[in-house]
This record gives structure tokens, sequence and C-alpha cells, in this order.
């Protein structure tokens, strides 16, 4: 059992560890590019990053910016993804509220040419399930998206700040600036 979980194979993920039979699941895998990573920590950030947001969905979320600035009201934080743990060539995102308990693990697939990404979801109530309903629609044309977007992501940030940078903290800092432990409490 040890190799399944430190070599990640077609199917199985940290993700199904904690939720072995979830209410939605899907799976996603794509080419890695030719990009050379082998940390599945930077591949779970460059797919989740603000900058791998297509643009419409960024014009998106300015306009609803503006017009709740206009009424007055606060918007609500943008949410960060941050892997919260890492075991062999898979990172585990939890991102749990009261209504969901949803597991993300990205993986890279022996040989470092495919990376997968697997969404499982249980829902802890009928809000969640109702509130879940229209994103299980375009989950997984929306995770596929966003993983082929992540090599040009990889790539772009290798050309402005070199091969050798320093990997950045802030969105460990963040988390934990928000009240966000960095492990998961059941």
């Amino acid at each position: 059992m040890a190799d399944d979980v430190t070599t990640p194979t077609a199917g199985s993920s940290l993700a199904l560890r904690d939720i072995p039979i979830p209410d939605y699941c899907d799976v996603v895998i794509v080419p890695t590019g030719g990009v050379d990573e082998p940390d599945p920590r930077v591949w779970a950030d460059a797919i989740f990053s603000h900058e791998n947001t297509p643009l419409s969905k960024r014009g998106m979320r300015a306009l609803r910016d503006e017009a709740i600035r206009l009424f007055d009201m606060v918007p609500p934080p943008e949410k960060e993804y941050v892997a919260d743990e890492v075991v062999g060539a898979e990172a585990l995102i939890i991102d749990d509220d009261a209504n969901l308990r949803i597991r993300i693990g990205v993986a890279l697939l022996p040989g470092g040419e495919l990376l997968q990404v697997t969404t499982a979801v249980k829902y802890r109530s009928v809000r969640g399930r109702i509130a879940f309903g229209p994103r299980r629609l375009m989950h997984a044309a929306a995770v596929n998206t966003l993983a082929r977007r992540a090599p040009t992501t990889l790539r772009r940030r290798t050309m402005v700040s070199g091969p050798s940078s320093v990997r950045s903290v802030t969105g460990q800092a963040t988390r934990k600036a928000l009240g966000r432990s960095s492990s998961a409490s059941e």
C-alpha cells in the first residue's frame, strides 16, 4: 500500500484516501507539455493560481467587485488554494466548509509526462448538494482547462524569475493570516 501512496497511478489519489466514496468525483489527466518540474506542490500552485485563471473569468470577477463597490458592500476575499499535504509525487488540497468536504489531488504520474488532477466531493448537507449542483456541470471541463494552462504558467514563471528562484510562501502566509489552518481537522 505504501507504494500506491508514494507512486501515484492513474485512478489512485490522496483525494480518495480521505473520501473513499464521494458524492461527486472526477479525474482529469493532461500532458505536462514538456515542463520538467518534479514537485507536485508547484504544479498545484500553477493550476489554481490567479495568473492561470482565464481572462473572461477575471473580467467577470472585476465587474462583480465593481458592482459590489458601488453598493458599498465588501467583496469576498479571493480564495487561495494551497497544497495542505505532499506525499511522494502528489499534493493534496483540502477545501472544506460547513456544507462540503472537498479534496483535490494533483499528481505527477510515473515518467513525469502526465499530470493527474482528482477531485472528490462529499456533501455534508442538502445545502451543500444544492450549492455544488451548478458547479458539478462544468467542473471537469474547468479543471481540464486550468490543468492544460499550467505548463504555460510554469514556463512564464521560469522566464520571469529564472530557473533557480526561491518559491514563494505567500499562499501559506495568506492562509494563516485568514485563520485557515494548513492541516485538516476532522
